[in-house]
């Protein structure tokens, strides 16, 4: 399968983007942008919904999906926001529009005989603190220009999250259950297309995930995925858990259809040997991920990956962040 992601359409990163995050530089706490939430937050629904349509346009265009049809691209995984359909908060009016764009991506995808794999990147509260899930949390203001984020990030999708005893104090269900109504109207609006072939439920749900809560979220969406599409597969994440026991008791061995697990493989992010050349780099990434494809029961796709070895791509820690990222 020869695939790519759409990163940075519909969900805001500032390394995916950086431009748009220029106009807010030194503008401090509570002005400040550094994500989906804070430009809708900051900008307003009129502003924030004239500079979306406009990176919308501008981002893909149908020659973007002849050159990846010229490339052999098969299937192109989709990141939205929770809020597409049904929005809340700062979404309500920014992000006015974004539905008819992706009706737009999977006839433009149809056309040029490729598929969709729908991914739920944002949700409500964040499911792993960072940017990428539409809003980052939790951080603290050090001055006009730095924050403190990654010491305090928080997943308060799940709960609120006691750092100091390592605990939640309390979980957050009713997260759960608005992921599964946003999985049944996407599953409603989308599942039937003829370019629409998997849905992922909920992106990179990370730091100190309930992984019980998270499998029976998992068993729930993926009913939903049976009940409204034809014959799609069902893609869940594996939570950055990489023991294959944690997971392979999700679903029944004869219950196992068009299930697949995906693992996201950024080599600057993680511990281990240092890399004299491109092809050591090459080599570990096949090797951890092939050791994780044997020990599971279900197929294994990469939804995510790089080969950078290093975190020098500007912005890449968050906004402002320079290369500040913990490991």
């Amino acid at each position: 399968m020869i695939g790519t992601s759409a990163g940075g359409l519909f969900v805001l990163e500032p390394w995916i983007t950086p431009s748009l995050f220029y106009r807010f530089l030194g503008q401090g706490e509570g002005k400040a942008a550094f994500d989906s939430y804070t430009v809708c937050e900051n900008l307003g629904p009129v502003a924030g919904n004239r500079l979306m349509r406009a990176h919308w346009d501008f981002w893909y265009t149908e020659k973007d999906f002849q050159d990846l049809a010229a490339r052999s691209v098969e299937i192109i995984r989709l990141p939205i926001g929770d809020w597409t359909l049904n929005p809340y908060g700062p979404y309500a009016g920014c992000m006015a529009g974004a539905s008819d764009k992706i009706d737009w991506f999977f006839d433009m995808a149809a056309r040029y005989n490729m598929k969709v794999l729908l991914d739920v990147h944002a949700m409500k509260d964040s499911q792993n603190g960072y940017d990428n899930s539409g809003k980052a949390s939790n951080f603290v203001w050090k001055d006009n220009m730095n924050f403190e984020h990654w010491p305090v990030q928080s997943a308060n999708w799940f709960g609120d999250y006691n750092q100091d005893t390592q605990t939640y104090n309390h979980f957050n269900f009713s997260g759960f259950n608005w992921g599964i109504r946003v999985a049944e109207t996407l599953l409603q609006r989308w599942g039937a297309h003829s370019a629409f072939y998997g849905y992922e439920p909920v992106n990179e749900p990370q730091f100190h995930p309930l992984t019980n809560q998270l499998k029976d979220f998992y068993r729930t969406t993926r009913k939903l995925v049976q009940k409204y599409t034809a014959n799609a597969w069902f893609v869940f994440h594996n939570a950055d858990k990489v023991d294959p026991r944690i997971w392979n008791d999700v679903f029944d061995d004869d219950d196992m259809d068009k299930v697949a697990v995906d693992i996201h493989h950024y080599q600057a992010f993680m511990t281990g040997p240092k890399f004299a050349t491109a092809k050591d780099s090459c080599d570990e990434y096949e090797t951890r991920i092939s050791e994780m494809a044997d020990r599971l029961k279900y197929p294994v796709w990469i939804g995510e990956w790089t080969l950078a070895t290093d975190v020098c791509a500007h912005w890449l820690g968050g906004f402002n962040d320079a290369n500040t990222h913990p490991q």
